[in-house]
């Protein structure tokens, strides 16, 4: 029998056995920082968590099944959060998971504090697609901790996703990494 387990943009406080014989789990939770409501996600199903490659605070979430190959693919995430924190200020969340979603549900991401939900389609085998989660780890800073007033300036939280992105580009993979990965996001 599958255990269900829940994720949120939120600390977990305490876990515990819901209905005594079953493999039900019930979770608290608890977000110390203020966030906007559309960034509050719930994700439940039969998921687990595994740290990635020397990690002191990220991990990879996704169904048992694929939870190996997607640490592989995201093995460098530590790399990339410790590049970002360079870059701008250390990381206030805690944690950060990457949440893989399923197969059957191939829809682009959406960042979140203390996790992002990720289409499977950045997993392919040769870490070709993982600099997205650069552009999703930059939005702990540009968009969840500092955000726009309104709809109107939602620009301004991807443009400057994007520059931090390009910049962490730039340290890790070199000049013209960055160039060609401008020139395909533009």
């Amino acid at each position: 029998m599958n255990t269900v387990v829940s994720y949120m943009s939120a600390n977990i406080t305490s876990e515990a056995t819901a209905v005594e014989g079953t493999n039900d789990v019930e979770t608290y939770f608890k977000c110390e920082i203020p966030i906007p409501n559309y960034l509050m996600a719930i994700a439940t199903g039969n998921l687990v968590k595994q740290a990635t490659k020397d990690s002191r605070n990220t991990y990879v979430i996704t169904e048992p099944e694929d939870i190996e190959r997607c640490v592989a693919e995201l093995e460098d995430m530590q790399v990339f959060l410790d590049e970002v924190e360079k870059y701008l200020t250390p990381y206030i969340w805690g944690t950060y998971s990457i949440l893989i979603l399923p197969p059957s549900f191939p829809m682009g991401g959406m960042e979140n504090p203390l996790f992002t939900f990720a289409s499977p389609t950045i997993i392919v085998g040769d870490k070709s697609q993982v600099s997205v989660v650069i552009h999703e780890m930059a939005h702990s800073w540009t968009g969840n901790t500092v955000t726009c007033r309104d709809w109107e300036h939602f620009w301004l939280n991807e443009g400057f996703t994007v520059w931090v992105e390009r910049h962490v580009q730039w340290t890790l993979f070199g000049y013209d990494f960055m160039q060609v990965s401008a020139t395909l996001g533009n």
